[in-house]
């Protein structure tokens, strides 16, 4: 997968000198792109889902590390030719723990909890991250205690939609579909453009549909919104994630190389 026309393109949209657009991290805008895909479905499967303008709830980041557990894409890729989605996150989560909060679309805060649950699972795996956030052996025993505790409250959670040998979904349960819409303002072109050339959030769909029939079809529908914003729309069945919000990553990095 290339990413170069999302990157370069919307930072170059959202203000970024051209200089400063040259220098940004397209493993950071990657890793965005995946937790922002992970915690906005996981909004969308909790009891009750937050406002469009609401700061996402802890629980939507937990369930974000246990969507991205369930389907893997953390694991180092085989296929060397493959983007290591797992790395990416990581560099975007050391990035994203370390701005200021007005700065971002999702707090320091917020992003520390989605990597302390990715430390939890597997630390090993993420070693490089907890060495960024310099999370010691206390703190990283402290984060699998609470990975383990969010696996068993998410486990309960999402069993009666696993997909398997002998598992059938309740009636309703239906995929995840994908929707790149058509945009208005020029300076989110490029980001809808890419996105619908380089087929990530197809992918992305496509395993975690593999795992999981979700309470009721529904469609991840990025779009124009007129602000930084991520929501789920129970009415339409829609997890809407905004250009904007895309484009406020690209230029919150760009500030920061």
């Amino acid at each position: 997968m290339r990413f170069g026309a999302i990157i370069v393109g919307a930072a170059m949209a959202a203000g970024t000198a051209g200089a400063q657009a040259a220098e940004i991290d397209d493993q950071v805008i990657l890793g965005a792109l995946v937790a922002e895909f992970h915690i906005s479905v996981a909004a969308s499967l909790l009891p009750e889902a937050p406002a469009p303008t609401d700061v996402f709830p802890d629980e939507a980041i937990i369930g974000a590390a246990q969507l991205i557990a369930l389907t893997g894409i953390a694991e180092k890729p085989q296929n060397a030719s493959e983007a290591d989605l797992g790395k990416a996150l990581d560099a975007f989560l050391a990035f994203a723990a370390t701005l200021d909060k007005k700065d971002a679309p999702l707090s320091p805060k917020l992003a520390r909890l989605l990597a302390c649950q990715l430390i939890g699972q597997d630390a090993n795996a993420h070693a490089a991250l907890g060495a960024a956030l310099k999370i010691d052996a206390n703190a990283a025993k402290a984060c699998a205690d609470d990975a383990a505790k969010a696996a068993a409250q998410w486990n309960g959670r999402l069993s009666p939609y696993r997909r398997g040998p002998g598992l059938t979904p309740p009636e309703g349960a239906g995929p995840l579909y994908v929707e790149i819409a058509p945009v208005i303002d020029e300076a989110n072109e490029a980001i809808a453009t890419s996105l619908r050339r380089n087929g990530l959030y197809d992918s992305l769909a496509e395993r975690l549909n593999a795992e999981l029939a979700l309470p009721y079809g529904r469609m991840l529908l990025v779009t124009e919104c007129g602000g930084p914003n991520a929501f789920f729309n129970p009415d339409r069945r829609e997890i809407v994630l905004c250009d904007e919000r895309i484009a406020a990553w690209i230029a919150a990095q760009g500030k920061g190389t």
